[in-house]
């Protein structure tokens, strides 16, 4: 899919030199940054909360104790 984009001047610049830099054309660099940024933020949802047990292995949680150990949205 073709996208327009308006990048400013000195961004351009940055991304041009980056580019050279790695070997490879504006196009690629960007879609390797959007792609890595996507995966980021994807691997971090996945992440499970970790919970504090004053003795480890033995954590045990109901409902009503997991919502009130964990900020859901």
């Amino acid at each position: 899919m073709k996208v327009r984009l308006d990048i400013p001047d000195k961004i351009y610049r940055a991304l041009a030199k980056r580019a050279r830099k790695d070997g490879i054309d504006i196009n690629e660099l960007i879609i390797r940054s959007v792609e890595r940024m996507l995966m980021t933020k994807l691997a971090a949802r996945r992440k499970a909360p970790v919970i504090d047990s004053d003795r480890p292995g033995s954590l045990y949680l109901d409902n009503a104790k997991i919502f009130e150990i964990i900020d859901f949205p």
